[in-house]
C-alpha cells in the first residue's frame, strides 16, 4: 500500500486543494493511505473526511507580513515543527508529500528532504509564496495554475495543471435568482464589506433608475465571523427605502455550488480558489484582490484573469463610483457579459476541469 501525506493550512485556499486530492487519489487507485498535517493553531473544520484519514498537528505560524518578534518566534516554531514532522514521517513513512502552499507545507517538507522522500508541490497563485519559492528547489514537480507562475519557479519542474477545486456539481437548469454573490473569503474580509456598504446604497439607487420597474433585486452576502449583525442592519435600511431589495447574509456558506449557480454576477477576492471555483461555473466576476497579499499574488492573479477578458478587477482603493459603475456594466451591459462569457467558454474548452485528477497522475506516473 502506497502511503500520501498532505499538507494543509489556515484557509480553504489551502484546505480545498488537499480534499481535492483526496478524492482524486481515492478514485483513481484505492491501495492508498492518505494523511495528512495541518497546524496545532487551525481551528477549521476539514470536510469529507474518513476515520483512517489522520491529520497531524505541528507548531507551525506564518513568518510573511509579522512583527520582528513574532519573526523570530515563528523560526523557533519553525526549529520545532521540522522535528515534530520527522516524527510524523519516520512513523507513518509515507512514499509521497504533496505541499498545498503556506507555512504548513515547509517543515514537512524540509523533513521529507532530509528523509529521502518524494515531495511534490501545488501553486494556485500566479507569485509563490516563500514556503513554495524554498520547497521548489529541492522538490519533484510543481503544479501550477497561472502562466505567471513559471517565472518564478522556471519552466522545468512546473507542469500547468490547473487548480484543483472542490468536487462541485453543475446544473444548468438552476434559475438565476441571485443577482449578486459576495464572498469574502473563508475568513471574511472587513475591507471588501466596507467597500460594498460604501457603494450598495448608490447601486440600489441606480438601478432603480435605470431599469425603470424592478420587482426583485437581491443580494448574498458571505460577510465573515463577527460581521453578521452590522451588515444585516445595513442591508434593512436599504430595503426600508428600497422594497424591491432583497438579501441573505451569512458568515461563511458550506454549500457554495448552490449559490455559484443560482447568481447572474460574482464579488469576490482574488484567491486561487475562488477564482478557479467561478470559472468552473463561468461566473462572470469582479476580483478585488487584497492589498499587499504575499508576492501580491492576488493582485497579479486578478490582472492576469482580467486581461484575458475573463472576468473584471477593483483594486481596493478604487472610487466607489467606479466599482459601482463595474458592477452596473456586469450586470446589465450584455457587450460586457458577451464578452466574459465568450472568453468564459473559450477558456473552458482547453482548461484543465479535473485538475486533482492530473496532478495525481503526474505524480504517479513517477513512482509507479
Amino acid at each position: 500500500m502506497k502511503k500520501v501525506l498532505i499538507t494543509l493550512g489556515a484557509t480553504g485556499g489551502h484546505i480545498f486543494p488537499a480534499i481535492s486530492l483526496l478524492e482524486a487519489i481515492e478514485e483513481l487507485d484505492k491501495g492508498f493511505d492518505v494523511r495528512f498535517v495541518n497546524s496545532l493553531n487551525n481551528k477549521i473544520t476539514i470536510p469529507n473526511l474518513r476515520n483512517d484519514n489522520t491529520i497531524y498537528k505541528i507548531n507551525s505560524v506564518g513568518f510573511i507580513g509579522k512583527s520582528l518578534s513574532y519573526k523570530i518566534k515563528s523560526l523557533y516554531s519553525l526549529l520545532v515543527s521540522i522535528i515534530q514532522s520527522m516524527k510524523i514521517i519516520v512513523n507513518f513513512a509515507p512514499d509521497i508529500i504533496i505541499g498545498t502552499g503556506g507555512f504548513v507545507s515547509l517543515p514537512v517538507a524540509l523533513s521529507g528532504l532530509i528523509l529521502k522522500k518524494r515531495i511534490y508541490i501545488v501553486e494556485g497563485n500566479s507569485v509563490p509564496g516563500l514556503s513554495n519559492k524554498i520547497i521548489a528547489l529541492f522538490c519533484k514537480k510543481i503544479f501550477i495554475n497561472f502562466e505567471e507562475s513559471k517565472k518564478h519557479f522556471g519552466e522545468k519542474k512546473c507542469v500547468k495543471s490547473g487548480f484543483p477545486i472542490r468536487k462541485l456539481r453543475i446544473n444548468n437548469e438552476v434559475d438565476k435568482d441571485i443577482d449578486i454573490l459576495i464572498l469574502g473569503g473563508s475568513q471574511g474580509s472587513k475591507v471588501l464589506n466596507n467597500k460594498i456598504t460604501d457603494s450598495m446604497y448608490s447601486l440600489i439607487e441606480k438601478i432603480k433608475k435605470s431599469q425603470g420597474r424592478i420587482y426583485k433585486f437581491k443580494v448574498v452576502h458571505q460577510c465573515g465571523s463577527g460581521n453578521k449583525v452590522v451588515i444585516e442592519k445595513f442591508y434593512l435600511d436599504i430595503k426600508k427605502e428600497f422594497p424591491f431589495f432583497e438579501f441573505q447574509v451569512y458568515e461563511f456558506i458550506n454549500n457554495i455550488e448552490v449559490y455559484y449557480q443560482r447568481s447572474k454576477i460574482l464579488i469576490s477576492r482574488a484567491g486561487a480558489s475562488t477564482i478557479s471555483e467561478s470559472l468552473h461555473f463561468n461566473l462572470p466576476s469582479i476580483y478585488v484582490p487584497i492589498k499587499n497579499s504575499s508576492g501580491d499574488h492576488q493582485f497579479l492573479n486578478a490582472e492576469e484573469v482580467s486581461s484575458n477578458e475573463l472576468g473584471l478587477m477593483s483594486v481596493e482603493k478604487e472610487l466607489s463610483d467606479v466599482f459601482l459603475n463595474k458592477i452596473h456594466n456586469l450586470l446589465y451591459n450584455q457587450t460586457i457579459r458577451d464578452t466574459i462569457l465568450k472568453a468564459m467558454r473559450k477558456n473552458a474548452e482547453v482548461r484543465n476541469s479535473d485538475s486533482a485528477e492530473n496532478i495525481i497522475e503526474g505524480i504517479l506516473e513517477d513512482v509507479r
